[in-house]
């Protein structure tokens, strides 16, 4: 099923792709592939500082704008929380979390709205926001649709930080190396060596891996065995094996 789905959004991402910029095409996929009305994707950064990246139509942006101004929201509690949340009915509020948001939110014509942290393991890179202009739950078949594809911009974030090629992406979605628990344990044991938080590993890792055409579930489980380490000194990768630099 999660496989079919993982077909279902690269084939929607390459249908659009040649219309819309990337990551305006990475929202306008998650508002189809959820059947909701719209969405919106924010990047974190170190600071808690929140980065919007792409929405797919107006109220979207409009949606986004508010959280960035005022600094609650759907998207800003999914990216601090790393946590899923929902406020299923704007007009009557479940709860009074978001004073501000929530009535701002219900003037743009959504009527319900949707945050899912973007990360990849331990390490958390935004959050996609969606919503409704209809009240009410998302299905199970949508809430599993939003986890999936907040998974797929976390790891279109890393492709794109590596210095990968958009199309790049296609290999992501098919093999199993963004899978591999491996790239997370050598991810954790880089950020302890280089003093990095766990994303700025894994993009290092990543980079890495692609700069020396290396499938990075190979480096990564070279880096668990303790043959390849970052020496953060020199800010070099070094081959324990040979001792020379990677």
């Amino acid at each position: 099923m999660v496989a079919n789905r993982l077909v279902d959004i690269f084939e929607l991402m390459v249908r659009q792709e040649g219309d819309l910029a990337h990551g305006v095409s990475l929202c306008s996929v998650a508002a189809e592939i959820t059947e909701l009305s719209g969405a919106g994707i924010t990047l974190s950064s170190t600071g808690d500082q929140k980065t919007p990246w792409c929405t797919s139509n107006r109220v979207a942006q409009e949606l986004m704008d508010l959280e960035i101004m005022l600094g609650e929201g759907p998207g800003d509690e999914a990216s601090r929380s790393g946590v899923a949340n929902q406020e299923l009915n704007l007009m009557e509020p479940e709860s009074s979390r978001w004073m501000m948001y929530s009535p701002e939110a219900a003037a743009t014509g959504a009527r319900a709205v949707f945050g899912f942290p973007v990360r990849i393991g331990a390490a958390r890179f935004g959050a996609l926001s969606l919503f409704r202009d209809e009240p009410g739950p998302l299905s199970e078949t949508q809430t599993s649709d939003a986890y999936l594809m907040a998974s797929v911009i976390g790891r279109a974030i890393l492709t794109m930080q590596a210095g990968a090629p958009g199309d790049a992406l296609a290999g992501e979605l098919d093999g199993q190396s963004t899978l591999d628990f491996s790239v997370h344990q050598a991810a954790g044991m880089l950020s302890v060596q280089a003093s990095l938080s766990v994303r700025d590993a894994l993009v290092a890792l990543r980079a890495h891996a692609f700069a020396t055409k290396t499938a990075p579930s190979v480096l990564a489980q070279r880096v668990v065995d303790r043959e390849v380490r970052f020496d953060p000194e020199s800010g070099a990768w070094r081959d324990d094996m040979d001792k020379n630099d990677c």
